[in-house]
């Protein structure tokens, strides 16, 4: 009889005890499971939609990250629609990119003169045919709904903002913006408002005409050459962000109406160039093609992943690990403690037959082999049992409940999945973890077994 025979059979010897040792450990895999399976999904949807936001890869001038946001026009990408042709023509990179398009990001204020407020505002302009392939990109399989976009090619005036900076504005009425508190009357009676300086009011009446009962909004901001600049920009509704300073910031609209803003004109030059890929497991091949097609631009040009453009993600990331690390190690307590008191219980139930097997030849390797492997056969039956459980509680409870949050960064929300697939090592690792830390913790009592006298053993009552 082998060592993996006998200790099969001590393991059904005590039923009662192996069952209870079992189910304490399958809880704490299903568990584990459970929580990484959430975080897998939770994570996935967080990539989903920074990579819609950002693209995965961005190319920008130098020390954009570091200056550009306060002077968008000096640290521009100037050759852009010669750079985003060659990337597309690119053979290497060609089959792996789903989008190239640019974005120009800009600050300054916005005022509405009818009312007499104004306000700091952070902008981005954007080709807007490319925006519903950037809000729809799912990659992961996710399911998530792309978040739905007002700006069309036709409105070259038109844009979009925040329902926090309408509130400031006093557009609420207008843009009819929910949960939005009217901005009260600053005027006293017989007063009337000051209006723009007429400078500014000039620099606006050079702008388009704003649409017969669209509302508008006029915005400032410093050109490339540091002179002050004035467009219109004819709101077509309020879209709530998910922070909310930046929901009291934010101004969406055509890269051109943004590029007349800072530039002058349109087609001077972006912020970046956005690359999205049609797989994100394609990120370090892109990034080091473009590297090597940018090295010899007349302009010199970083090449940034989505890690860099938003390292928040990777602290979101980090902090779940954090978590399941934690997790794994109460996971890994309950395993040590459980395999432990049973194995030591069973040592001691079977101290005379350990001594009869002595008796009969057996090394003390071979008993604490059994032992060893007894709470290794636990720990494996344990971690099977899990892992079946937290497949029915992800497939037929939790994913099938229609439950749903509203994560960090978004303003509308999402279903709570479980995804036990995400990471394919993910079960192989809980269940042949599980079982060497179950036989790992049979050693002590094991190797007490194995250490008995044979006559103290055979005379024990």
């Amino acid at each position: 009889m082998n060592s993996l025979d006998l200790a099969w059979r001590n393991v059904q010897r005590n039923r009662q005890r192996s069952i209870m040792t079992t189910a304490a450990l399958a809880v704490g895999c299903t568990a584990a499971l459970m929580f990484a399976g959430y975080a897998n999904d939770t994570v996935q949807g967080l990539q989903t939609t920074t990579i819609r936001s950002d693209g995965h890869v961005q190319i920008v001038a130098d020390g954009y990250l570091s200056f550009g946001q306060g002077a968008p026009g000096r640290f521009a990408v100037r050759d852009y629609q010669g750079l985003m042709a060659q990337i597309r023509r690119d053979p290497v990179l060609a089959p792996l990119i789903k989008l190239v398009t640019a974005r120009l990001d800009i600050e300054g204020s916005a005022g509405n003169a009818r009312l007499d407020t104004s306000t700091n505002f952070t902008g981005e302009g954007v080709i807007t045919a490319d925006q519903a392939t950037m809000l729809a990109w799912d990659g992961l399989n996710t399911h998530i709904p792309p978040h739905a976009s007002y700006l069309t090619e036709a409105g070259a005036d038109d844009g979009v903002i925040g329902a926090g900076l309408a509130q400031l504005l006093g557009m609420c009425a207008e843009l009819h913006v929910k949960h939005c508190e009217r901005m009260p009357d600053a005027a006293a009676p017989g007063v009337s408002p000051a209006g723009l300086p007429a400078d500014l009011a000039r620099l606006s009446g050079a702008a388009p005409v704003a649409q017969a009962g669209t509302p508008s909004i006029d915005l400032l901001a410093a050109t490339a050459n540091g002179v002050p600049n004035v467009v219109r920009l004819n709101v077509l509704a309020a879209e709530r962000q998910a922070i909310r300073a930046i929901d009291a910031m934010y101004v969406g609209m055509p890269l051109g109406l943004a590029q007349r803003l800072v530039f002058g004109h349109p087609g001077a030059g972006v912020s970046a160039v956005v690359v999205l890929l049609n797989h994100t497991s394609d990120l370090a091949t892109a990034q080091q093609r473009l590297e090597f097609l940018v090295r010899h631009a007349a302009q010199k040009l970083d090449v940034l992943s989505f890690h860099e453009v938003s390292p928040v993600y990777d602290q979101i990331v980090s902090n779940y690990a954090t978590i399941f690390g934690f997790v794994a190690v109460l996971i890994s307590l309950i395993t040590v403690f459980s395999v432990v008191n049973t194995i030591g219980m069973a040592v001691g139930e079977r101290t005379v037959e350990v001594g009869t097997l002595r008796a009969l030849g057996f090394q003390r390797g071979d008993i604490r082999r059994v032992f060893v492997i007894e709470g290794a056969l636990v720990g494996l039956i344990g971690s099977l049992v899990g892992v079946a459980a937290a497949f029915v509680l992800a497939d037929f409870v939790v994913n099938m409940a229609g439950l749903s949050w509203t994560p960090p960064g978004r303003s509308s929300a999402i279903p709570i999945r479980v995804d036990l697939l995400a990471d394919m090592s993910l079960l192989p690792k809980f269940v042949l973890g599980l079982t060497v830390l179950a036989g790992l913790s049979s050693l002590s009592p094991a190797h007490r077994a194995s250490r008995l006298d044979i006559t103290e053993a055979l005379r024990h009552a």
